[in-house]
């Protein structure tokens, strides 16, 4: 049977794909837990339980929370330097926008891409979109939209059922939900269109979800069903051509129907 891994923080930090600073910010505000293997090193079903919260914890330790003030004074001098270009902080603030709409309006092509080093905006493209600003705030509203996990927490708290982010995931998969921008390449979405959703389609994907946990089991639960150790489950799932389904999980009919498991002593 395979050693379980255990990741020091570089190497959680690459398995999650963010940066070692965004670990030990995390660590510090408590959003992920100590480390808990020999107080150095995270075990991997600790690190298992952190991918879907990715999201999250880019949200309150991304680096656009910890502007230095080393930072803060680079940006000063770019901006005495460059009086004639416009940074997209500079761009926002130009047009009386929030950042994040002239970020998104720029990702929708109301905004053209930086004309200065690929990088700026020149004072006379600034200049040429100012007659747009209202028709910017008209078509990106003002609201940034929310993560898959807040979207959950908001349904959940207008039909009273317990959305999950996985639901959130289903509906937009289904075509029910539209992203209006994204954040680190996360899918954001408006509060406007959660609560044109129909409560009788959220409340059938939530019940898809329920009735598929009631008849799935985890591959720790399978191998348990069987009385059989993790890594001969998990070997003969693959040479049998059974396939975790959603969420990771396994049919259990597909499971009992296993080839061998009779002749294999269950554990006691």
């Amino acid at each position: 049977m395979a050693k379980e891994r255990a990741f020091g923080p570089h190497q959680l930090a690459e398995w999650l794909g963010i940066e070692p600073r965004h670990v030990r910010r995390a660590e510090t505000r408590g959003l992920i837990p100590p480390p808990d293997v020999g107080d150095e090193r995270w075990s991997e079903g600790v690190a298992k339980t952190l991918p879907d919260r990715v999201e999250e914890i880019l949200s309150l330790v991304g680096d656009e929370h910890y502007v230095t003030a080393q930072d803060a004074e680079k940006a000063g001098r770019r901006k005495t330097v460059q009086g004639d270009s416009f940074g997209p902080h500079q761009l926002a603030s130009e047009l009386e926008l929030q950042r994040w709409q002239a970020g998104r309006a720029e990702q929708r092509g109301m905004i053209p891409p930086p004309d200065v080093d690929g990088k700026r905006w020149s004072r006379e493209v600034v200049e040429g979109l100012r007659e747009r600003v209202d028709e910017i705030r008209e078509a990106l509203g003002e609201h940034p939209g929310v993560g898959s996990v807040d979207a959950a927490k908001h349904l959940a708290g207008r039909t009273e059922l317990e959305v999950e982010r996985e639901d959130v995931r289903a509906l937009a998969g289904e075509g029910h939900l539209r992203p209006v921008g994204d954040f680190r390449g996360y899918p954001m979405y408006s509060l406007e269109s959660l609560d044109a959703l129909d409560g009788e389609l959220v409340a059938g994907v939530v019940g898809d979800r329920l009735r598929w946990l009631e008849r799935s089991v985890t591959a720790k639960e399978a191998a348990a069903l069987l009385g059989w150790p993790a890594g001969r489950f998990e070997v003969t799932a693959e040479r049998n051509g059974l396939t975790p389904g959603r969420l990771g999980r396994f049919d259990r009919i597909a499971v009992e129907g296993l080839p061998e498991r009779d002749g294999v002593r269950r554990a006691e």
